[in-house]
């Protein structure tokens, strides 16, 4: 019998989902091997992530991935 997740469940996966992608972005920030055009790819994603989380009721951790979108610009 297949289970399915509730929506709660869901959006709880999805957040923490996206929490992980945001420290993965922070640690590649960090590191000058990487190559520019997965910085700019990965940007974009967090900047996307920011405008959902923001437009959802998350902005308390907007300063946060915005400090990691201008350390992948750099």
């Amino acid at each position: 019998m297949k289970k399915t997740l509730s929506e709660e469940d869901r959006n709880k996966l999805a957040l923490h989902g996206v929490f992980a992608v945001h420290q993965i972005a922070r640690w590649i920030a960090t590191r000058d091997d990487v190559p520019a055009d997965i910085r700019d790819r990965l940007r974009g994603h967090i900047s996307a992530i920011e405008g959902v989380l923001v437009t959802t009721g998350h902005d308390w951790i907007k300063d946060e991935i915005e400090a990691t979108e201008a350390a992948l610009a750099s």
